[in-house]
Parts: structure tokens; C-alpha cells; sequence
């Protein structure tokens, strides 16, 4: 369904609808998402809401600054079963001892942790719209196509302004997973909004492809 635009007024919030915040000086840039961490509320633009997210470190029913939120109707057993998805996630990360930045990743969204001896995985680093991609594919609903030849180019004042630490620290660009100068093709916290931005049944049958400007909503 069309995307809650929470500038233009209250908005009911359900269980792991994606929620979305603008960065501090781009105008209606996507910086940040995460998953509403509570039963129906009502919210509006600049309210603080429970969310699940990875900031980092993974955050649970931590207090979120919202504009933005996506929804998909979920079945009871769908949010059964994203429950415990996270409650698997943080698991892992206590008993790995895997701290705030070992948790974390920008590009690919997502990458395994594995036991250099076992070649078990031992835990999942994220950036925040790959916990909540990855997320969503728990329950079957592939939200946006993530291969490289399907994303638009991203240059380093965007990058920078979605990740302020990666941003300020040009050193730390190759810890997370961007190399060289730039542009990358980069799975953005934006493209999630544009891929709810549809019907339901869109949604469920097949993933969005994000365009060019998708980083802003």
C-alpha cells in the first residue's frame, strides 16, 4: 500500500512495518530504517516509536525518530515468525561476542560471519535496510532485487550522508564493504520505502527494482 507520509499527519503504526528518518541535512533523504517494535500506536513526523533496527549495534525496542513508514498487512504467524528471526539474531551476536561495528556491513546488506575452522556461520553482519530486507525474507517477501547489475550508482556525498561514519572516516569505507573511490552500487535505506510503495499483492509477488533518486522519499 502507498507509503504513510507521516508529515501530513498521525498515522496507525502496526508490528514491523518499516519505518523510515530523514538524514539532518538532506532534504527528505532516507538515512536510516528499521522495523515499528510494538502492537498498533499512532505516530506522526519527528515522534520517537519503538523500533527493532541495527544502528549498531542491533537495537530492540529502543526509541526511534520517525517520518516515514511502509506497511504490509502480516499474517499472525508471519509476525510469529519474524520474532523469532530476531530473537535469533541477537543470540547470535551474544554468544559470538560480535560488538556494535562487527555487526555491521554497508555493502553487500548482509554478509555471514563463518568459524574459520567449522565454516558454521556464527553470526550476520547488517546494514539497517539489510536487517530489514533480510527480515522480510524470513516470511517469503522479497521487498527489492539487491544484485549489483540491478542498482543505481551511488557517490560519496550520499554515502557520506547516509552513513556519517563511514563518511567522516574515508578509512573506514573498506571495513564495511565500499572500496575504492566511488560511485557504488549500494543497497540504500530509500529503495525499501519505493519498494512498499505498492499494492500488497505487488509487494508479495515480486521484488522492486530500485531507480535513480530512489534514495530520497
Amino acid at each position: 500500500m502507498p507509503i504513510l507520509d507521516l508529515a501530513r499527519g498521525p498515522h496507525t503504526l502496526s508490528r514491523y512495518d518499516v519505518i523510515g528518518m530523514y538524514a539532518d541535512k538532506e532534504r527528505r533523504l532516507i538515512a536510516h530504517v528499521g522495523l515499528h517494535d510494538a502492537d498498533r500506536c499512532s505516530a506522526e513526523a519527528e515522534d520517537d516509536v519503538y523500533a527493532v533496527h541495527m544502528r549498531p549495534p542491533l537495537g530492540r525496542g529502543e526509541a526511534m525518530k520517525v517520518h516515514v513508514a511502509g506497511h504490509v498487512p502480516l499474517t499472525s504467524d508471519e509476525i510469529k515468525e519474524l520474532s523469532a528471526w530476531i530473537a535469533e539474531v541477537a543470540d547470535e551476536y551474544h554468544t559470538a561476542g560480535a560488538e556494535r561495528t562487527r555487526q555491521y556491513v554497508v555493502d553487500p546488506p548482509w554478509k555471514d560471519e563463518v568459524d574459520p575452522n567449522t565454516r558454521v556461520r556464527r553470526y550476520r553482519r547488517y546494514s539497517c535496510v539489510g536487517f530489514v530486507l533480510d527480515g522480510y525474507r524470513q516470511v517469503s517477501i522479497e521487498l527489492l532485487k539487491i544484485e549489483a547489475a540491478e542498482l543505481p550508482e551511488v557517490d560519496r556525498h550520499t554515502i557520506a550522508a547516509i552513513y556519517p561514519m563511514a563518511g567522516q572516516q574515508s578509512r573506514l569505507l573498506p571495513k564495511f564493504g565500499l572500496c575504492g573511490d566511488g560511485p557504488w552500487r549500494v543497497v540504500l535505506p530509500g529503495y525499501v520505502l519505493h519498494a512498499l510503495n505498492r499494492t500488497s499483492a505487488q509487494i508479495r509477488q515480486k521484488p522492486y527494482c530500485a531507480e535513480f533518486g530512489n534514495e530520497r522519499f
